[in-house]
């Protein structure tokens, strides 16, 4: 055992280089892998650590539209058996506060009388600031998610748009509040103090709406909860209910998406470094025949010699794998809290569960390593010391050899009249067509992952260009009435309807409904709880678009989200029956639109369809979409309007409402995405300079005839760039279809869960055809690089044979 671990030393020292390289190979390949995992698994951990931590609720109850008395409900679920209830909290809803120079009113804002002890359910969690039970007077807290999003610090004033003028209250502290903190959302809870709350919102036009979470000692038995719930109440709760899947989802989306892609690209890493580990044995063996058939002509057995490979390759797994680890510890870190930082509070640091996942990964990866490094390391038993002494390779690979060389000069007619360097370069291939596959290999990958990386990144900076295809609108500029006892519905309506300026108007109006799976709603089944929007013109106006079918256009027509047809197994041509305010509408389906907003929970109809149902109240819609002619500036239109209505709206053009609701995606997604483009590069690198420094090694006679009849080293080594140039031009040409039209289905994969079941990809070669020249780049340096070898080699020692 004494010559195998001497052997196996040896080799190690006599090949730092290549050895060297494989080992960051397998540092990379772990490194992407452990960090994808352990953004995956602590993603959730830490959610659903925070999620139990402050007693988290499952699902929230809203009552806004006055159908029930809120307090016989909430005392029903007080007295149920494995079930928590918060408080029932008292709140009036704004849209519209200041901050410094800016008016911000694309989110809603629910304004809270605080309770004075505690919730039980849905803690507060203090993420700066002074703790006590409830705001001072004159103060607020704010949820971090609006907080970090609008950068409002401690001691910042607000103020909020109410009927008798603007409201200002300084922020107290900053709070984690679960349902409401998540990245990407349009609501936040405002907490006041309970005498402002009398003060300033109790005395509002209007009634005071009222909300109520619940949490499920077992979740699974929610259904069972709920159908005792609605039994108890006679029909399905027709007031708005969020359910868990709708508060966790965006706080996990980004990093579900990063880790689900880097996993699959880990593993296409990984698959690459073994078959570099694979080739580079192969290669050794083929390459050392007459060393190895002297070394078993000495006595040394076949397996001793089979584990001089394994041992040397476990060894460099192990000792690779070990940094790699340690380096995604950080890195998913970092991916982590840039993600999830919403969450993290005083007394609640995100902390990552490390040991357990990072074991698991070391073994799987130096197990296969050792693996593929004794499937590979078996050929060496096959060697005969006598005919690898006497060709210096086995007589059956002298003889492929000789019919490749006869082969080989075959098809090379013709090739003299091609330049030199060129020549040799194509030559080099035809003869070496193992590592020529891999180096198209991965210079298809390393195309393929820049591409889609490119691809993915340019289609969230450009998202305003498909944003119809995320399930929103495509109006040139969205305004809301603030005050509809200064500014009328119907005032605004018909200014914007006498502006020549503008193209169409669409008054848009939100409701929620409930579409039953039964043929009665009070028979047993599931009901689908859904978020309507409805228009007075026409949505096609407004740039609303299906992925089957089209919009609804008249009063007996419907379109749904991918998730509702989904749940009913319902799709264009099947009708549907809608309960809005316990009043049932029938309708049929004449669209179906996937939308990440309310996970495609939702449906559109017209106001008529609406109308038509009588409902019980006036409806208000004071959200207006609407486009002008082409020519007529959009900043001009706001500007007029605001200084028409002034505070009593707020109006905004789309771009500006995309841009702050998506710019932290954007700030997210391109650290991962460029850290795996970067790795992808480096190991492109690498395995072409391990692939050219074995093959001039092996071919270093080759090339010392050619410096003796008068080549330079420059001259050889640009000739075997440009066959490396060549392989790799052949790879990009595999890689760019792969990474626009194969890896996006990964996307597809994650997305369909939150509702995109197409995501909306933007092909922009401009930015593409500026990343695919870094692929060919890595080749061409790794070729160059390990082209120095020529310069040290003598013709006088290489002649000799």
């Amino acid at each position: 055992m004494y010559s195998v671990w001497l052997l196996c030393f040896s080799s190690l020292r006599r090949k730092k280089i290549q050895n060297g390289m494989i080992a960051i190979i397998i540092m990379l390949s772990t490194l992407l892998l452990s960090t994808a995992v352990l953004v995956m698994n602590n993603t959730d951990e830490v959610f659903s650590s925070m999620h139990n931590k402050v007693n988290g609720s499952h699902q929230i109850l809203y009552f806004e539209d006055g159908l029930y008395n809120p307090y016989p409900i909430y005392r029903w679920w007080q007295e149920q058996e494995g079930v928590n209830t918060s408080e029932l909290m008292k709140y009036r809803s704004l849209s519209w506060f200041t901050h410094g120079d800016k008016e911000i009113s694309n989110i809603s804002l629910y304004m809270m009388n605080t309770p004075p002890v505690p919730s039980s359910v849905d803690k507060l969690m203090i993420a700066s600031g002074m703790k006590s039970n409830i705001p001072s007077e004159g103060t607020i807290w704010i949820p971090t998610s609006l907080a970090y999003s609008k950068d409002i610090s401690i001691g910042d004033p607000m103020g909020f748009k109410t009927e008798t003028g603007v409201l200002f209250l300084k922020v107290s502290a900053i709070v984690a509040d679960i349902p409401f903190s998540q990245p990407f959302t349009i609501t936040a809870r405002i907490w006041m103090n309970p005498l402002d709350y009398s003060q300033y919102m109790a005395n509002m036009q209007g009634t005071d709406k009222f909300m109520m979470g619940l949490r499920y000692e077992n979740i699974n038995n929610q259904s069972f909860h709920w159908n005792q719930f609605e039994q108890a109440l006679g029909s399905p709760f027709l007031e708005t209910s969020q359910d868990f899947e709708s508060i966790s989802s965006f706080y996990l989306i980004i990093n579900q998406l990063i880790s689900f892609i880097m996993i699959f690209l880990a593993v296409v890493m990984i698959l690459a470094a073994l078959y570099t580990i694979g080739y580079t044995i192969s290669d050794t063996i083929l390459s050392n025949v007459k060393t190895i058939g002297i070394i078993k002509s000495m006595g040394i057995s076949s397996d001793h010699l089979v584990r001089v490979y394994v041992i040397q390759y476990a060894l460099l797994s192990a000792i690779s794998v070990l940094p790699g680890i340690i380096f995604s510890f950080y890195f998913s870190k970092v991916i982590i809290r840039m993600s999830l930082s919403y969450l993290e509070t005083k007394d609640a640091l995100l902390n990552l569960n490390f040991s357990k996942d990072a074991f698991f990964i070391g073994v799987m990866i130096i197990s296969i390593v050792t693996l593929v490094s004794l499937l590979f390391a078996i050929k060496a038993k096959s060697i005969q010391p006598a005919q690898a002494i006497r060709y210096g390779m086995t007589e059956k690979e002298n003889m492929k050899k000789s019919k490749r060389l006869n082969a080989s000069k075959n098809r090379m007619i013709g090739f003299g009249l091609l330049p030199v360097t060129i020549d040799i370069g194509i030559r080099r291939i035809l003869q070496n067509i193992r590592g020529s596959i891999l180096m198209i290999m991965i210079s298809a990958l390393t195309t393929s992952v820049l591409v889609f990386g490119c691809v993915f990144l340019f289609s969230i900076v450009s998202i305003h260009k498909t944003i119809p295809l995320w399930g929103y609108d495509n109006s040139d500029i969205n305004v809301e009435i603030l005050d509809t006892s200064v500014v009328s519905v119907s005032t605004l309506k018909q200014d914007l309807v006498n502006d020549n300026r503008i193209k169409n108007v669409n008054n848009i109006g939100n409701l929620y409904g409930i579409i039953s799976e039964t043929e009665h709603i009070n028979s047993s089944g599931k009901d689908t709880g859904v978020y309507i929007m409805t228009t007075d013109g026409k949505f096609d106006d407004i740039g609303f678009e299906n992925i089957l079918g089209e919009n609804p256009k008249d009063e007996h027509e419907i379109s749904i989200g991918v998730n509702v047809s989904k749940k009913l197994n319902k799709s264009v041509g099947d009708t549907i029956d809608v309960y809005i305010q316990n009043t049932k509408g029938t309708y049929t389906i004449t669209g179906v639109y996937q939308a990440i907003a309310n996970l495609s929970n939702s449906a559109r109809m017209t106001s008529d369809a609406v109308n038509k149902l009588n409902l019980k109240g006036e409806i208000e819609n004071p959200l207006f979409l609407f486009n002008v002619l082409q020519g007529v500036s959009q900043d001009l239109v706001v500007n007029e309007l605001t200084r028409k209505y002034g505070d009593h709206i707020f109006i905004a053009t789309q771009d500006t409402l995309i841009n702050e609701t998506f710019s932290q995606a954007v700030s997210i997604l391109i650290l991962p995405v460029s850290v795996m483009g970067l790795l992808f590069l480096i190991i492109a690198f690498i395995i072409t300079y391990n692939i050219n420094s074995m093959n001039i090694k092996k071919e270093s006679r080759v090339y010392g005839i050619y410096k003796s009849i008068g080549m330079t080293s420059r001259q050889i080594r640009y000739s075997i760039t440009t066959g490396s140039l060549f392989l790799s031009t052949a790879g990009v040409i595999i890689g760019i279809p792969i990474g626009l039209y194969i890896l996006p289905i990964l996307l597809n994969i994650i997305l369909a869960d939150y509702g995109i079941v197409e995501m909306p990809l933007i092909i922009d070669w401009y930015p593409i055809v500026a990343v695919v020249p870094f692929a060919v780049i890595s080749v061409g340096l790794g070729t160059w690089f390990a082209s120095k070898l020529i310069i040290k080699t003598s013709p006088k020692s290489l002649i000799v044979e």
